[in-house]
């Protein structure tokens, strides 16, 4: 997934590596990546922008993303980090010191359906159906809390057996058609992943795995036999 604050990239890992071993902490405003001062009274773990750069940034013109590092071993956003992302609504740009690596998440919704990274809360399959179907059905489905990564394993999660019926899915049986959900079971008691369909005259549709990038795959074989169950929002019941 092309970012648009590449560039800015090289910038943003000098600041964290003069920064280290606290957390680094920045603001991109005008296509322009600036430094700010990590505030937070435990800097090697968390960090907070102070509020005097927030005022400067705001001055300058709009903050498109918020920055920070991670020089300790965790290699991907924190729980709060996602959570922290959302309430902000602008994207977040992490720079990962054991790893060399920038990673993005976008809470928007308007990321591309495929190739996007694994980030549980932002990036994965629920999300990617939910940015769908607001995108392409005109259909607004609830956001829903995200644990811990692997949370799905406990058999008090069930997310979507809780929900998809308040969301207005009903079971269907006969032809596919477009935003169809794939509820599916894999190694697991209960469901715990979804797909929907995109093109159902090839059976292609899309889903996010952990770990790995979002994809599109021709439904039918080992994904038909992991499928608990078909649904169809009633908003698309006559269509």
């Amino acid at each position: 997934m092309t970012s648009q604050f590449f560039a800015l990239y090289a910038a943003m890992k000098i600041h964290a590596m003069q920064c280290f071993p606290n957390e680094a902490c920045g603001l991109v405003v005008n296509d322009q990546y600036m430094p700010c001062s990590n505030v937070h009274s435990d800097p090697l773990n968390y960090f907070a922008i102070d509020a005097k750069d927030c005022a400067m940034a705001e001055e300058q013109g709009n903050i498109q993303a918020i920055f920070h590092s991670h020089p300790n071993q965790l290699n991907t956003f924190s729980p709060h980090d996602v959570e922290a992302c959302k309430a902000s609504n602008v994207p977040w740009i992490l720079y990962c010191t054991g790893t060399n690596e920038h990673l993005e998440i976008d809470p928007s919704g308007n990321a591309p359906y495929l190739e996007r990274p694994w980030q549980y809360g932002i990036y994965d399959c629920y999300a990617l159906m939910k940015d769908f179907y607001r995108r392409e059905l005109g259909i607004v489905l609830d956001d829903f809390d995200r644990g811990k990564e692997g949370e799905w394993e406990s058999p008090e999660w069930r997310m979507f057996e809780k929900n998809v019926e308040k969301q207005g899915f009903v079971p269907i049986d006969g032809p596919l058609q477009k935003g169809d959900m794939l509820l599916m079971q894999m190694q697991s008691p209960f469901p715990n992943h979804t797909g929907f369909i995109v093109n159902p005259a090839s059976n292609i549709f899309y889903h996010h795995l952990m770990g790995r990038l979002s994809e599109q795959t021709i439904y039918g074989g080992y994904w038909a036999k992991v499928t608990n169950r078909i649904l169809r929002h009633r908003e698309l019941l006559c269509s």
